[in-house]
């Protein structure tokens, strides 16, 4: 179950040793306000042998946090719907996990540089999240795949602290943040170390660097390569220097043979 969950919160990049010669661009902060969004994430890894697929699409739209400028910013993010092509056995623990948040707004609370801080209502919202997966077990057999794995998550969810449950609804959105507030290089780029390989394996240290790839106007192309030891990651960025966003991001992770795929997208909702 925790491997079912960990593909949702990315690793933190501890970034060191800045390059001498390099052009150095910062990134603002400055989500465009009351614009609204579509955020999809597509996710292919392997499977009982074969790629499966495990997709998500949300609502999104930034708004002011009380009535100052530079006094921060409220992201307003409801989960629209799940799917997976993975044998039900295997979509379980995806959809136990995700199936209550579908329908659900959250308001998370934002500081001025781009990063989460708290979340509005946030024992109502917890509150909301287990009755869902209360609903679930009381809606499948108790020798069902999708019980079992509800029975999981509530354990899981009831184990969590304060901190730990925000951190757990922020993570699919922390992301589109990575460069908020923050400068990008190009050149060499920035060394980078962090730690990779979950759900394909155990957590291994990486290290590599990331760099400015092009750039086209206001819109970045970055590019990130890490390797360690059986692992290697490499992904690509399109980030918007007017407003800090990532706008797309593709990340490839490869464990031994086996190779996952990720594709977010943040576009203006049609």
């Amino acid at each position: 179950m925790r491997a079912a969950l960990a593909f949702a919160a990315p690793a933190a990049l501890i970034a060191f040793a800045h390059p001498a010669a390099a052009e150095s661009l910062t990134i603002p902060f400055a989500p465009p306000i009351d614009q609204a969004f579509t955020y999809r994430i597509e996710q292919h890894r392997p499977v009982d042998g074969k790629s499966a697929r495990f997709a998500s699409v949300r609502d999104l739209r930034f708004a002011r946090a009380g009535d100052k400028e530079g006094g921060g910013y409220l992201l307003i993010a409801t989960l629209r719907e799940i799917d997976s092509d993975a044998a039900e056995h295997r979509a379980a623990p995806y959809r136990a996990a995700m199936a209550p948040l579908i329908g659900l707004e959250l308001r998370f609370r934002m500081d001025a540089q781009g990063r989460i801080i708290g979340l509005d209502d946030a024992e109502a919202v917890w509150t909301k999240v287990r009755a869902g997966v209360d609903s679930m077990l009381a809606g499948f057999p108790p020798d069902s795949d999708r019980h079992r794995a509800a029975k999981n998550v509530q354990a899981l969810f009831a184990a969590l602290a304060p901190e730990a449950r925000l951190a757990l609804l922020a993570g699919e959105f922390q992301p589109l943040f990575l460069f908020a507030g923050v400068s990008v290089e190009d050149g060499a780029g920035r060394q980078l170390r962090t730690q990779a390989g979950s759900p394909l394996g155990r957590p291994v240290p990486v290290e590599g660097a990331v760099r400015l790839a092009g750039r086209n106007g206001e819109v970045l192309d970055l590019a990130e390569d890490l390797q360690g030891e059986g692992v290697t990651v490499a992904i690509r960025y399109r980030l918007s220097r007017t407003s800090g966003l990532v706008e797309s991001q593709t990340r490839n992770l490869s464990v031994g043979g086996d190779t996952l795929t990720e594709h977010r997208t943040l576009m203006p909702a049609s």
